[in-house]
Parts: structure tokens; C-alpha cells; sequence
């Protein structure tokens, strides 16, 4: 139901939070850096799996969204990251920004 664009920068652990979805499907793709960073999804606190497609963009259908999932970046300490969410009926299904 919504496009942002957003800002993150990779903490001392590695890992950085992109977004938490609940109960709503959502994408999230990298602006930049491109092809520097690696995506990950959990469910419920449970690690579900890297990113191996397209290291730019990945998805959390609905069903894994209930009662929440979130997507995460790992990459050097200090990175800054410029990504897009788009969640509900805004979401594609596709990257966005091919490089």
C-alpha cells in the first residue's frame, strides 16, 4: 500500500534491519551499493534464507508475513544503504533498478 524510499546504515554487528512486515507482502530493493551487500529474510525470529537470486531485491509474501517477517542487509560495518519498500498492492513482484 505504499512505495518509500528509505536510509540504513550497517552497525557494529554487520546486520541491519531494512524492514519488518506484518501481515502485508513486501519487496525491498537496494538503490546502493549495488551487488555489495547480502539480503536475508526471517520469519518469527527464525532465519529463513539468504538471497542468492538477485543480491539487489527480494520478497516476503503475505503468508510469510503472519504474524511477521523481516528483511535484512549483512555487509561491512559503517555502509550507508539507500533502498526502496514497497508493500501491499504497491508491490511488483520485480527489480526496479537493473544496473
Amino acid at each position: 500500500m505504499a512505495v518509500r524510499d528509505k536510509t540504513a546504515t550497517i552497525g557494529s554487528n554487520r546486520l541491519e534491519q531494512l524492514h519488518l512486515a506484518v501481515a502485508k507482502q513486501a519487496t525491498v530493493e537496494i538503490v546502493e551499493p549495488r551487488d555489495t551487500l547480502t539480503l536475508s529474510r526471517r520469519l518469527n525470529g527464525i532465519n529463513l534464507d539468504l538471497v542468492t537470486e538477485d543480491r539487489n531485491f527480494t520478497a516476503l509474501k503475505t503468508g510469510q508475513t503472519i504474524p511477521w517477517g523481516t528483511i535484512r542487509a549483512s555487509g561491512p560495518s559503517g555502509t550507508r544503504i539507500r533502498y526502496r519498500v514497497r508493500t501491499g498492492r504497491d508491490v511488483t513482484g520485480t527489480p526496479e533498478f537493473p544496473f
